[in-house]
């Protein structure tokens, strides 16, 4: 036995997934927000407070989605070898993503042009809840990536060194039972 064969392999992590959330959330709550600031309408202090609290949310979450998206692009090119389904579904999420960012920087740039509004304009609220709606659809297609196809995940293919996927691997001891079955989510 090797030196190498006694130390457990070193396995690359993705740094994507952590940055992920806040703009999702980010995008959600500034929607939320919105379409109540735009249902109290002008009449009550809150809708304005609401209107400026999306700004200030959608703002930040901005801000965090340059980094989700570094890290999503370092990540491409630290784990290079994906099946074809794969390379479709990141194609599409970074599309999907791209696209949400471009809304939200529009949707911020409008914002700021009318900050002195009462409660959120109807067309504001169109692009925040559209973004909103994308986000969504886009973390939907980054969890099929991890879930479906096992995209940076410790232990599959992707994530295994020529070394571990060449290696054989040892039965699990039996107790005298059989093994519980194993199931993959399978994100659609």
């Amino acid at each position: 036995m090797t030196a190498s064969q006694r130390e457990p392999a070193k396995q690359l992590r993705p740094v994507h997934p952590p940055f992920t959330h806040f703009p999702i959330a980010a995008y959600v709550l500034a929607a939320a927000f919105d379409i109540i600031s735009l249902a109290g309408g002008s009449g009550h202090k809150w809708s304005a407070q609401l209107w400026h609290a999306g700004t200030f949310v959608l703002v930040a979450g901005l801000g965090v989605c340059l980094l989700t998206m570094l890290t999503g692009f370092w990540d491409l090119i630290r784990f290079p070898d994906h099946t074809q389904e794969a390379i479709r579904a990141i194609a599409v999420h970074v599309c999907v993503q791209a696209a949400v960012f471009m809304i939200g920087v529009g949707d911020v740039a409008w914002r700021l042009s009318e900050r002195n509004q009462a409660s959120t304009p109807p067309g504001i609220l169109v692009l925040t809840v559209s973004a909103a709606v994308l986000v969504c659809v886009g973390g939907h297609i980054g969890g099929t990536l991890v879930f479906k196809y096992g995209t940076g995940v410790a232990g599959s293919a992707l994530a295994e060194t020529p070394e571990q996927a060449a290696a054989p691997s040892e039965p699990a001891p039996s107790h005298g039972h059989a093994p519980a079955p194993r199931h993959r989510s399978q994100a659609s």
